[in-house]
């Protein structure tokens, strides 16, 4: 019998199939997409497994949270599946208007979107939000840099900004609103958050704001400093054993994550690349873009390791994600002696 012939796709049998982590152990039988989600939780789970403890480092792209995944983000937080996230500034900042008491609303891409923009509704695909909500929102953020500037900060990294905005969410929203806020439950639990491109969202406008009205003022505002975002962000891949990353999407929390083991290379440090890696994304390879980038092109960089243990799902991060999360805690054993690691800034 030929070598390559040695397992048989198996059919799926729904009738025997009760839970997400039977429909995904099953998939590990079937093919394209379907196996290389059931993957990723095999992956997830010899990242949460290995006595080495691993650092997970999560970079969130894409329009997650008006999509209505916080809260499996906030879960990943609260049951110390990750360590350290990387975000775009939008989530964040959906995040917060949310825990704030705002909300997105169930919306459709057929609508007019000229009648949207009289009614003061901004449209992100299928999902309405209020704009009023988000200048409220933008007032207190503002309000919040006044009150750091007063304070004599001068500059500070996003790791640092975002911590402020959990503090200040814990003191404003509501306990319903802020429940499933992923900046308050960072905060919380005391896990970083980086957003290496903060000024590209409404944060980065809302500090924006402050500036200027500083600065006219004669006044010192506080300044994002992004450099003092890579040394925060390599204390902590330098003081890792292992480390493990997972994508959702691509883009700049993407590329952030994996230039921790080229900065470690820079430093003298060998073998940096990372351990294990998951990543869900809709973006081809052949396109060259970082967003559809394989794992083995990251070998040429050292961002990966030969021996690590990676794999790439083509699929919808709404559908992947919630998927794959579920079916690891559904699977991990001994969650509770995996110790949250604190980092020192």
């Amino acid at each position: 019998m030929s070598k390559f012939l040695k397992k048989p796709v198996q059919t799926l049998n729904l009738e025997e199939i009760h839970t997400i982590s039977d429909l995904l152990r099953a998939f590990n039988q079937t093919s394209f997409q379907s196996r290389n989600l059931a993957q990723c939780v095999e992956v997830f789970l010899d990242m949460l497994n290995d006595l080495d403890r691993p650092t997970i480092f999560l970079g969130l792209a894409g329009a997650m949270v008006p999509a209505g995944m916080k809260g499996v983000i906030s879960t990943m937080v609260r049951k110390n599946l990750i360590d350290i996230l990387v975000s775009t500034g939008a989530n964040m900042y959906h995040d917060l208007v949310e825990a704030l008491g705002a909300r997105h609303y169930i919306g459709s891409p057929k609508v007019d979107d000229i009648e949207l923009k009289k009614a003061g509704i901004d449209r992100i695909y299928d999902t309405f939000a209020e704009e009023s909500k988000f200048r409220t929102v933008d007032n207190m953020i503002e309000s919040l840099a006044n009150e750091l500037a007063e304070q004599n900060s001068s500059s500070a990294s996003s790791r640092f900004f975002l911590h402020k905005l959990g503090e200040f969410i814990d003191k404003k929203g509501s306990l319903e609103d802020k429940k499933d806020s992923i900046v308050w439950n960072c905060w919380k639990n005391e896990l970083p958050i980086f957003v290496p491109a903060l000024n590209d969202s409404s944060i980065g406008l809302a500090l924006t704001q402050h500036f200027i009205k500083y600065i006219e003022a004669q006044k010192n505002p506080i300044m994002i400093d992004e450099i003092r975002d890579n040394y925060e962000i390599f204390q902590t891949k330098k003081t890792a054993k292992k480390t493990g990353v997972i994508y959702v999407g691509g883009g700049v929390p993407k590329n952030y994550i994996q230039q921790t083991a080229y900065l470690q290379d820079l430093f003298g440090i060998p073998d940096a690349g990372h351990d294990y890696g998951f990543q869900i994304t809709t973006d081809a390879p052949h396109w060259g873009g970082l967003s559809g980038c394989t794992f083995k092109e990251g070998l040429s960089w050292g961002k990966e390791k030969a021996e690590g243990k990676y794999v790439t799902c083509y699929c919808d991060a709404t559908i992947a994600l919630p998927l794959i999360v579920k079916a690891t805690l559904e699977r991990i054993k001994h969650l509770n002696k995996r110790k949250r690691v604190y980092f020192q800034f």
